[in-house]
């Protein structure tokens, strides 16, 4: 195993255990977030997202896991629409338990001006990272040429509870080029539960692989137009990405920078049975029931 891998993976899980189907207990998940620290894994993992309403119950729980401003939990706030400067004041509040890491901004109809408006006023006031949830709607309208321009970040859906919510290769394809041509940096939320491309027997849905929109990544950050990169979003062949990834340089990490999952555990199992990390890594997570990530 190349000792190099392990770096690859550096922040790579966000922790969104309290969103559907896992919908751990807040206490759970802040739980987690305590015992984890120390652990072999603990470095794959990002920040807890959290939605807003929580963000109070979520500081009084660290807090009496004796969490102070010496080690604080990394933070990221779902924000509904309109709610920025309230995320803003909450996440405040829950200092020094919790330290803000990112915002993940939802915003109003694509038919709606308003969407654009609270992008710029996240610009103007985030004073971390945002990553801004766009539906086909907004980027139909402009939308990475807005996140370019303010210079905030992409949140794009890869799953859900319908076979709809999950984009097609060739969609994907298209917003990966276009972020990538734009250098805007991104993460992704929904489906992503194993390195490679696979159809879940239970539902018939066809999940992207996070590995394998990896690979995808680099080639468009090589040049690749749309076409090959769809192309390697529909390969199934686990071995030959296995492969690419034991030679990956990791500078995708530059683009794709994580991905919201209501199990941490499950993506570590994936790349371990592909032998891309080490077994025991997975084993130092509670495993969630997971499906589609809500967050």
């Amino acid at each position: 195993m190349n000792p190099a891998l392990q770096t690859l993976f550096t922040g790579f899980f966000d922790d969104a255990a309290t969103f559907p189907p896992g919908l751990a207990p807040l206490a759970t998940a802040v739980s987690d977030a305590v015992s984890r620290r120390g652990t072999a894994t603990a470095g794959t993992v990002g920040p807890s997202i959290i939605k807003l309403e929580d963000v109070p119950e979520a500081r009084r729980l660290a807090q009496a896991h004796g969490v102070t401003a010496d080690a604080p939990l990394p933070l990221s706030i779902v924000v509904p629409p309109g709610s920025l400067d309230a995320a803003l004041a909450a996440a405040a509040a829950a200092e020094p338990q919790w330290r803000l890491a990112a915002i993940e901004l939802k915003v109003s109809d694509p038919e709606s001006r308003a969407w654009q408006e609270e992008i710029h006023h996240a610009a103007e006031n985030a004073p971390v990272p945002v990553y801004v949830e766009l539906a086909p709607g907004h980027l139909d309208r402009g939308g990475l040429d807005l996140l370019a321009e303010t210079g905030l970040r992409l949140k794009y859906r890869t799953g859900g509870l319908v076979a709809a919510a999950f984009p097609t290769p060739e969609k994907l394809a298209d917003v990966i080029v276009q972020t990538v041509r734009r250098n805007i940096p991104f993460k992704l939320t929904a489906g992503l539960h194993q390195a490679a491309r696979y159809t879940d027997a239970s539902t018939g849905f066809t999940h992207h692989g996070f590995l394998t929109i990896a690979q995808a990544v680099d080639a468009a950050r090589r040049g690749a137009d749309e076409t090959e990169v769809a192309l390697i979003l529909a390969a199934t062949d686990a071995a030959a990405l296995a492969a690419w990834a034991q030679a990956s340089d990791g500078a995708w990490r530059q683009s794709f920078g994580s991905f919201g999952t209501c199990s941490v555990s499950e993506p570590l199992e994936s790349l371990a049975g592909l032998g891309l990390v080490p077994a025991a890594w997975a084993a130092d997570h509670e495993p969630h029931d997971t499906q589609e990530d809500g967050q």
